[in-house]
């Protein structure tokens, strides 16, 4: 019986989930014919490199594939044999068990020289490149130089500063990144809906979490999961399986001290200690979630670039602490947790350096806001010593109303579906701090019609319109569509298989925006 990260591995692009810049690339590619003659896969594990490398060894071979598509069939003698690795022109060597230069004159330079004579390409997928030795590099140099012809190389690892500098400079490098929340919570509802299992989607959240980014991870988590119960899993049911997670605690935490309550922040981390979280682990999931808050204070993109999104209800309460905290506070608790955990091993009461750490936090929080306090007291006295002649209060009555009037016409005004399409890269830029995904998702739709407070977009695949669909993310968009256009919208969503999508106005906006934030104009 094969395993879930066996049984739903993706077998065309459209499958792959995460990894977008990637595969459009390599969908360009193949589309129009440009393939690389050497590729170089780096990032974690379980993101997706030796699944990717397979499925573009599987589209240049496909036998069914015509000039303008980029998928493979998954029906011909080709990509059948490729998928049950029976293909003899598609090569799988895996470089931590075959090291030495033996081995690479052995099983890649002299089999590169046979002729393929079933299919266009041979191609060979080197796993843990890595671990090659440096003489069998230097070996396989003079091949990636100068390869004989229709032979491809992908290369693939995790640790790409172990590879030469020679063998980079020769291959076209993509670097992958760790899977998002959203996009592996989407990939974990797809095979329980084909395995007909009903799991919560809080369940399904968790597992995410826990997986750190490692699609692979959470499937073989899922399969624990699915194993306790065949007809409906919850929370409570995936707790036997899923180990402690501290987030919620955190996010806990800092409310307490976003509130300057020592006392109940004190109290919760020795109920935790009580229960047996283990301490040192709590912390360091503390100073992870900090590292997180500051660095979307410092930008929103940063968070999503670097892998660290979590679930949409995690992310609505990160937002409102990080709010709340200045980044020099964030900083500074930050530093101090970091110190307390070489204590906490040593300390004979483990938690005491986190209390100190909580108390001194919450001290010098309160003299800085009250500091604060009274800065604003004295500027709303000024201005209601302002206020007190008559004619500025009549100002300030009739430019009220004057707003008031303008928000009421711009409500009563009716939509054209110019207006919604001008004002579409503004709702995109304000959609994307909530969900960085959904924006790429929304990016890729089409806006068909406008009837009435009704927008109908299509989507090209079935997936992105069931994202919108689901109802904690409609609301979302609902509550930034009335924002941007200031109406109470509604969306229709439909799909339609033959919608192109216009990159080409996508980059142009991008970049009217880059300049628009920066500054600057276009030389060439």
């Amino acid at each position: 019986m094969a395993v879930l990260y066996q049984k739903y591995r993706p077998q065309k692009f459209s499958e792959i989930f995460g990894q977008n810049n990637i595969r459009i690339t390599l969908q360009n590619e193949v589309l129009h014919n440009k393939t690389s003659h050497a590729y170089l896969f780096c990032g974690p594990r379980a993101v997706g490199k030796t699944t990717l490398a397979r499925i573009l060894a599987k589209t240049i071979n496909c036998k069914n594939r015509k000039e303008n598509e980029f998928e493979p069939c998954n029906k011909c003698e080709a990509c059948i044999s490729i998928n049950s690795f029976s293909n003899l022109d598609v090569i799988e060597i895996d470089a931590a068990s075959n090291t030495g230069v033996d081995n690479v004159r052995e099983n890649i330079i002299s089999l590169s020289r046979v002729i393929s004579t079933n299919n266009k390409y041979k191609v060979f997928i080197i796993d843990e490149v890595h671990m090659l030795s440096l003489s069998a590099f230097n070996a396989l140099l003079k091949t990636l130089e100068e390869p004989p012809t229709n032979v491809m190389f992908i290369l693939c690892t995790t640790e790409a500063y172990k590879v030469p500098l020679t063998i980079i400079s020769r291959c076209e490098r993509f670097d992958f990144k760790k899977i998002s929340v959203n996009d592996m919570v989407l990939k974990l509802e797809t095979i329980v809906k084909s395995e007909k299992i009903e799991v919560d989607r809080e369940v399904l959240e968790l597992i995410s979490l826990k997986s750190d980014g490692h699609l692979r991870d959470a499937e073989s988590l899922l399969s624990q999961i699915m194993s306790i119960s065949d007809k409906k899993i919850d929370i409570d049911t995936a707790n036997l399986v899923i180990p402690y997670n501290n987030i919620e605690e955190n996010i806990n935490l800092l409310k307490h001290l976003s509130r300057k309550d020592a006392m109940e922040a004190i109290k919760l981390v020795n109920d935790l200690l009580t229960s047996g979280v283990n301490l040192k682990l709590f912390v360091n999931d503390l100073i992870e979630l900090l590292r997180k808050i500051i660095l979307s204070k410092v930008s929103i993109s940063l968070t999503s670039n670097l892998g660290l999104d979590l679930n949409e209800k995690m992310e609505i309460k990160i937002s409102e602490l990080s709010s709340i905290f200045t980044i020099n506070e964030l900083m500074e608790l930050s530093q101090s947790l970091m110190l307390d955990i070489k204590e906490i091993g040593s300390s004979f009461i483990p938690q005491m350096p986190v209390e100190f750490t909580i108390i001194k936090f919450c001290q010098s929080n309160s003299k800085q806001n009250f500091i604060k306090e009274e800065v604003l007291l004295k500027k709303d006295q000024k201005i209601l010593e302002n206020l007190k002649n008559p004619s500025e209060i009549k100002k300030v009555d009739d430019f009220k109303e004057s707003i008031k009037s303008k928000n009421e016409e711009l409500k009563n005004e009716v939509l054209s579906l110019e207006k919604i399409v001008d004002l579409w890269p503004e709702f995109l830029m304000k959609l994307k701090p909530h969900n960085h995904s959904l924006s790429f998702v929304m990016q890729s739709c089409q806006i068909n019609s406008v009837s009435g407070n009704k927008i109908c977009l299509s989507f090209r695949y079935k997936l992105h319109k069931d994202r919108l669909d689901n109802p904690e993310i409609k609301n979302i968009v609902k509550k930034i569509l009335k924002d941007v256009y200031n109406n109470d919208l509604d969306i229709e969503t439909l799909v339609n298989e033959d919608l192109k999508i216009n990159s080409t106005s996508n980059s142009n906006e991008t970049v009217d925006n880059l300049l628009k934030t920066f500054g600057g104009q276009i030389i060439n």
